[in-house]
């Protein structure tokens, strides 16, 4: 379900920071930016139809443009949960946005959206949320945008890689996901580990206890806090 797959991607996000020190975020808002792209990523391949609940991130406007992803993808969990067209698919979007300054600062605001939808919006009231979120997304989108769209090559792949684990986090549902390209060539299929029912299972676990234990030990380790925290009590001890 929504709030444990931005859950794991805000944990892959924070685990994966020593990746992104390699591509050119290295300073405190830049990662912060980068795990809350996991985690909004990480929610993406839902956005494949009208009706669902990533579909209801901005109302109508996102409602559309789910039913025309939908259309595309052949349905719910077909081409946005491909292992291999949906990274690819919007890696390549993500890449695309970050060329100008308006496209990526609108990605920007998708990938916060969503990341807000999975852990906050969800419990608003039905007719506020979307407005929140999107007063949410724009002001982060905003802020980060401002230091230049050539800040945000590092887009696409967390984009892609959040993709990459809602991806597996489904596979491990009893629905699984389908066999990469069966959507639109033969037969589709599906497969997964089927271990359990979305919803149901160890997913509330994972979701409020190891994911999120994941993300701390992430941040303590890839933004330089655990360091920090380590001189200041040799310090006091010293």
């Amino acid at each position: 379900m929504g709030p444990a797959h931005t859950a794991s991607g805000l944990a892959a996000g924070a685990l994966t920071l020593p990746l992104a020190a390699s591509l050119g975020v290295d300073t405190p808002l830049w990662q912060l930016a980068w795990v809350a792209a996991w985690g909004g990523a990480a929610y993406l391949p839902d956005l494949d139809q009208k009706g669902s609940t990533a579909g209801s991130l901005w109302g109508p406007l996102t409602q559309t443009v789910a039913g025309v992803i939908g259309l595309a993808a052949g349905g719910h969990r077909k081409g946005t949960h491909d292992l291999l067209v949906a990274p690819l698919a919007f890696g390549l979007v993500a890449v695309a946005a970050a060329q100008a300054r308006w496209s990526a600062l609108v990605l920007l605001a998708v990938v916060i959206g969503l990341a807000f939808h999975g852990l906050v919006q969800q419990r608003l009231p039905r007719t506020a949320g979307p407005l929140v979120n999107l007063a949410v997304s724009a002001a982060g989108a905003f802020l980060l945008a401002g230091h230049g769209h050539q800040s945000v090559g590092w887009l696409p792949f967390a984009v892609a890689g959040g993709v990459l684990v809602h991806i597996a986090g489904d596979w491990l549902t009893t629905d699984g996901v389908p066999v990469p390209l069966t959507t639109w060539v033969g037969r589709p299929r599906s497969f997964g580990l089927r271990a359990f029912d979305a919803g149901h299972g160890p997913e509330g676990l994972l979701q409020v206890v190891v994911f999120p234990a994941l993300t701390l030990l992430g941040l303590w380790r890839g933004t330089g806090l655990g360091a920090l925290v380590a001189d200041a009590a040799r310090r006091v001890a010293t």
